[in-house]
């Protein structure tokens, strides 16, 4: 039986794996506002600076260091998937 944390460090190397081939839904994912909620499953969020993504579970924060680049983007300014 595989835990919640192994599914979505599995599902988020899936995710940025194909996020390197700048997939054409990329574009239409909409930015972090004030309203966005990760809900009870958490959302997948995407680095503006260098397009690969995290899970996160909740947005009370006003900016997030990104895990890959080291970039310290505002909240704002991340995409959020659906």
């Amino acid at each position: 039986m595989t835990t919640l944390s192994t599914y979505v460090k599995w599902s988020e190397k899936i995710l940025n794996e194909h996020l390197k081939t700048e997939p054409s839904w990329l574009a239409t994912c909409s930015k972090v506002n004030r309203y966005t909620r990760a809900g009870k499953d958490g959302k997948f969020i995407i680095c503006p600076k260098c397009h690969q993504g995290a899970f996160v579970f909740h947005f009370s924060w006003s900016a997030l260091s990104c895990q890959h680049c080291n970039a310290i983007v505002e909240k704002n300014d991340w995409k959020v998937t659906g």
